[in-house]
């Protein structure tokens, strides 16, 4: 009676650990895989002719994104069933943040200055 019981326990540890290994598995596939697609992503952007710079929401479902096509930046008004141009921005009216300055972030950085805030 003893030896069914504890194998029923062993078996209840058996499984708990294999959930958590298969939990583990799912979680390092689902990390390589959204950094994988993030690197295309960006690669595929970097040879396109037109870029997206900002965009802010003002509304539900209606945004103000500044664009750039073809060298000239546009500011345009997104609604849920309309595109329309606002205005042609010149270049320096536009604070453009590239790829290469936001690799420069480091969590570490970002991480240690909230940590001495804190005292």
């Amino acid at each position: 009676m003893f030896a069914l019981k504890t194998m029923g326990t062993l078996g209840s540890i058996a499984q708990i650990l294999g959930m958590l290994v298969a939990f583990a598995v799912i979680l390092a596939a689902a990390y390589f895989v959204s950094k994988y697609l993030g690197k295309y992503a960006l690669k595929t952007r970097e040879n396109s002719n037109i870029r997206v710079i900002e965009t802010s929401r003002i509304a539900v479902d209606k945004y103000l994104q500044i664009i750039e096509a073809g060298g000239k930046y546009l500011l345009i008004g997104i609604s849920k069933s309309n595109i329309s141009l606002i205005s042609e921005l010149s270049a320096d009216q536009v604070k453009d943040f590239t790829v290469k300055e936001m690799e420069k972030f480091s969590f570490k950085e970002f991480f240690d200055k909230a940590k001495s805030k804190e005292k």
